[in-house]
């Protein structure tokens, strides 16, 4: 008994220490390429700064192509929603809660997603698989506001009666327009609690908190 948990514990062992090397690597690769570039950070920098061998970085990662996309993946993480963990809000509150993210992200990592931007505009070698995967990350973040301002229109939370589709690429277009404002003016061109409001506003035709149904009168018929 003894021995058999003893082989559970040591098989268990390399996958720790696998994944712990894994995230020094993101960690300073993504560091580096933030401060000087794609080009100018080869994969023997990101070992010594990591602390591993230049050998374990490319057994995680076969090129720094394929360890640049992972710390775009790792970058965006935090700001994957998972709405079947918030089963218990309504469509507005998804909506607002995608608004919110898209805007922190800007916000906590202005410098990296100015970063990656440059590289995408003047790197076509490197632009090709990185634009795959942002392409992939917009799509998905597309997809799911129209699916939400769809829902939002049959059950009639929404007042906004254009098309889905059109009604998303709208609300991208100034979410992208703000992040442009962001880039250049800084933190105080942009209003996370204000924009979250003007959407309230466009898509529902009232400011957030402010429903009817909430004053205690009854939903516009």
């Amino acid at each position: 008994m003894g021995e058999s948990q003893a082989k559970q514990s040591g098989s268990s062992e390399p996958r720790i220490q696998s994944q712990d090397s894994r995230d020094e690597i993101l960690k300073a690769a993504m560091q580096l390429f933030s401060n000087r570039g794609f080009h100018e950070t080869s994969m023997s920098e990101v070992a010594r700064e990591a602390r591993v061998s230049k050998a374990l970085i490319f057994w995680h990662f076969k090129t720094k192509e394929e360890l640049f996309v992972a710390v775009l993946n790792r970058l965006l993480e935090p700001y994957f929603i998972d709405f079947a963990e918030e089963a218990a809000m309504d469509e507005r509150a998804q909506i607002e809660k995608l608004v919110e993210a898209y805007l922190r992200f800007v916000r906590d990592n202005a410098s990296s997603v100015r970063f990656f931007l440059a590289q995408m505009l003047h790197d076509q070698r490197l632009s090709e698989s990185l634009n795959d995967q942002v392409l992939k990350l917009y799509s998905g973040y597309r997809a799911m506001l129209v699916e939400l301002i769809a829902r939002a229109q049959q059950k009639g939370i929404c007042t906004r009666r254009t098309a889905p589709e059109s009604a998303a690429a709208f609300l991208l277009s100034a979410l992208n327009g703000l992040l442009i404002e962001y880039l250049f003016m800084g933190p105080n061109a942009v209003d996370p609690e204000g924009a979250v409001a003007m959407v309230g506003e466009w898509l529902f035709g009232e400011p957030a908190g402010s429903s009817s149904s909430e004053a205690g009168g009854a939903p516009a018929s």
